[in-house]
């Protein structure tokens, strides 16, 4: 049964792939560095204490785990493995992440993890991408995951256990940052992108080749966008508290994603500025260049305060 399932793992890490690596890729540690740069001093000095992990086996600070490992949690738990060797990370990940069915919350299911056989149907929804089909539905879903976030963060900070709210932080960072990706700012908006993608035809946005597994009807590999040039530069921003109870933060927090994903989708749709610049770069081999980042950065560096924001918040919570 072992060997049977490692072949079964490693088949789906060829099948899937592409689709757990399109997102922002190292944009993740840019977006997270920046907000926990401009956090109250007193939070990072505690966050300068050091932490072992021992999947990966260093001794690094509570900061550097944050941005480098748990804000990959919600990949941990959705994504496929390469072996078996990790799988034991990506079942402990689950337990920093929110998820539901059916609307009421229930403890997530790795897509890789032994828990995964002892599943049957489909799995909780992750509080990771926002694929309802309407905006409603996708609202109260962050809504009701954001509140969950701010009490176990609050509560861990309070408790002094830094390393937990850091992974709930980094679990909670991953959704946030992943909502105004290239790739995912069309979550739950597959009719806007569909039409938009037909304006560019001409340029082969919607040709097999150029397509999700070759399937015209999926996302073009325009969206793929690798970034690692790409910056978030927060120098002199004052994070901001998003209400005095998780149930007033989570409502701000959600119109202010909202409103981070709707400033993402007008840079990515401006003719005369990223499009221009993405279609002149290797877009089908999710090239990125220096022109094309710089408009990337303008949405890494709008997402970074919000992340900022929110950390600062649930920081906030924990204090009577």
């Amino acid at each position: 049964m072992k060997a049977r399932h490692c072949s079964g793992l490693l088949f789906l890490f060829v099948l899937f792939q592409p689709f757990y690596s399109n997102g922002w890729g190292v944009g993740h540690r840019i977006i997270t560095e920046a907000a926990l740069e401009v956090q109250p001093v007193e939070l990072q000095k505690r966050w300068r204490a050091l932490h072992r992990n021992e999947f990966l086996g260093k001794e690094e600070t509570i900061s550097w785990y944050v941005s480098n490992h748990f804000s990959k949690h919600p990949d941990y738990v959705d994504g496929p493995s390469r072996n078996e060797e990790d799988l034991e990370e990506r079942v402990r990940a689950a337990g920093f992440l929110y998820a539901e069915k059916n609307g009421t919350f229930l403890p997530p299911i790795t897509y890789a993890g032994p828990d995964r056989l002892e599943w049957e149907g489909p799995r909780p929804k992750t509080y990771h991408y926002f694929t309802f089909q309407t905006e409603e539905v996708n609202r109260e879903f962050a809504h009701k995951g954001s509140k969950w976030y701010f009490e176990k963060i609050s509560a861990a900070f309070r408790e002094g256990n830094d390393v937990i709210a850091a992974e709930y932080f980094g679990s909670f960072a991953h959704a946030i940052q992943d909502r105004v990706s290239p790739y995912h700012v069309w979550d739950g908006y597959t009719p806007q992108r569909e039409a938009f993608e037909s304006t560019l035809s001409d340029h082969g946005l919607q040709r097999k080749e150029k397509s999700f597994r070759e399937k015209p009807q999926s996302s073009s590999l325009f969206w793929f966008v690798g970034g690692k040039g790409m910056s978030a530069e927060l120098k002199g921003y004052s994070p901001k508290i998003l209400g005095d109870t998780a149930e007033e933060a989570s409502r701000e927090f959600v119109d202010r994603l909202f409103a981070s994903r709707q400033f993402a989708e007008e840079i990515y749709t401006r003719r005369d500025g990223f499009v221009a610049a993405h279609l002149e770069d290797e877009w089908e081999a999710k090239g990125s260049s220096e022109k094309t980042d710089r408009y990337l950065s303008q949405v890494a560096e709008e997402n970074a305060r919000l992340t900022a924001d929110v950390l600062y918040t649930a920081f906030l919570l924990a204090t009577p």
